[in-house]
C-alpha cells in the first residue's frame, strides 16, 4: 500500500514533518520543493508506505468524514 501526500508550508516545518513521518513509515520523495502559487511557503510531494518490519502501532483507528464528524469504524 502506497499513499501519495502533498505537504505545504514553510521549509523547516515540512522538513520536521518528513523526519517525523520517517520514524513510522518508509518515505520516498520530499527532496524537491516547489513554490506555492498565490500563497506562502513551498510544497513537496511524498510517497508513504508502512514499514514491512513493523505492524500497526496503534490499537485502532477511527474514520472521520469531511465535516469532521466521527464515524464508527
Amino acid at each position: 500500500m502506497t499513499i501519495k501526500v502533498r505537504l505545504s508550508g514553510e521549509r523547516h516545518d515540512i522538513a520536521a514533518m518528513v523526519a517525523h513521518l520517517s520514524t513510522e513509515f518508509e518515505v520516498a520523495g520530499g527532496d524537491r520543493t516547489y513554490p506555492n502559487r498565490g500563497s506562502f511557503g513551498v510544497r513537496v510531494y511524498l510517497e508513504v508506505r508502512p514499514r514491512p518490519d513493523q505492524g500497526p502501532r496503534h490499537a485502532h483507528s477511527e474514520r472521520v468524514d469531511r465535516d469532521r464528524k466521527q464515524v464508527k469504524p
